[in-house]
């Protein structure tokens, strides 16, 4: 009996061998992360820079599940320029973004402010060389020593950083044939709290040789939804003026904000104190 069953065994047991050499196989066919890095900035690198007309979205502090919209046009270029634009109550709200530095225009009024995560997706659609994606990866605490294979909108996509099994820690993902930029988790100081924030590309669409754009690019902060771009419009490698991103004439041209008031002092409520309160003020 035991020898008319021995074809079937040494055929399952061929099939064992085979499922544990392909499984081998696929795990040991995660390309290293300098070279994943490699290929995504050789992608990114056709593109010198973008200007984007977008619908931008957010939470409505004031209506549970409602997003407020808001035209806005976006300018970016290399090797970290970003500028938004975008109609605020008492003219253009203006944003300028490069090397750490973040300068915002809200009411006629300047701002100096700390970056934040919403600046820095540009630099992963035009980055142009291996060492920028690197710097860009390494202040986000994505950790370059590791690399595995996940899925994520569809994709097949390398994943840089963190273990494998979930979005907590900060990683770095990308589509395993085309090296679009897919997702980007990063924590960065943001309002003195280290916060986790997952930046997402999504709908992309060829708009040229070799070249392609997200059409969605969403953010989220502890798995909750607090940005959405929708590109309405895309140009790309267009001649683009440096006074778009010159620091200098735009803090020269709008003041910063007036001084807060101090509020007026509140007349005691007890006799005594009232009548010390008048002698003090009209002595």
């Amino acid at each position: 009996m035991l020898l008319k069953r021995w074809p079937v065994i040494m055929f399952l047991g061929v099939l064992l061998n085979i499922s544990v050499s392909t499984s081998k196989t696929a795990q040991a066919y995660v390309l290293p992360p300098e070279q994943i890095i490699k290929y995504v900035s050789k992608q990114t690198a056709r593109i010198y820079n973008f200007h984007f007309v977008v619908w931008a979205e957010s939470p409505d502090p004031e209506l549970p599940k409602a997003m407020i919209r808001r035209e806005m046009v976006m300018y970016a270029a290399r090797p970290d320029f970003l500028r938004q634009e975008m109609a605020g109550e008492t003219g253009t709200d203006i944003t300028l973004v490069s090397s750490g530095r973040r300068l915002s225009v809200t009411d006629g009024h300047l701002l100096a402010e700390p970056l934040r995560h919403e600046d820095i997706f540009a630099i992963l659609l035009h980055a142009n060389s291996p060492q920028t994606l690197e710097t860009l990866l390494v202040s986000e605490q994505v950790d370059l020593s590791q690399a595995h294979i996940s899925r994520f909108d569809k994709r097949i996509a390398y994943v840089i950083g963190g273990p494998p099994g979930g979005g907590k820690s900060p990683q770095f993902w990308c589509d395993k044939d085309k090296f679009l930029p897919l997702r980007l988790i990063g924590r960065r100081l943001y309002h003195n709290v280290a916060d986790l924030v997952d930046i997402r590309f999504l709908a992309y669409q060829k708009v040229g040789e070799s070249i392609w754009l997200p059409w969605v690019i969403e953010f989220y902060r502890q798995d909750e939804l607090f940005l959405r771009l929708t590109v309405q419009k895309a140009f790309f490698n267009e001649r683009l003026s440096d006074s778009l991103f010159d620091f200098e004439a735009l803090a020269a041209k709008y003041p910063p904000p007036p001084p807060p008031t101090e509020p007026a002092e509140k007349p005691p409520e007890d006799l005594e104190q009232m009548r010390r309160y008048l002698e003090k003020k009209y002595e």
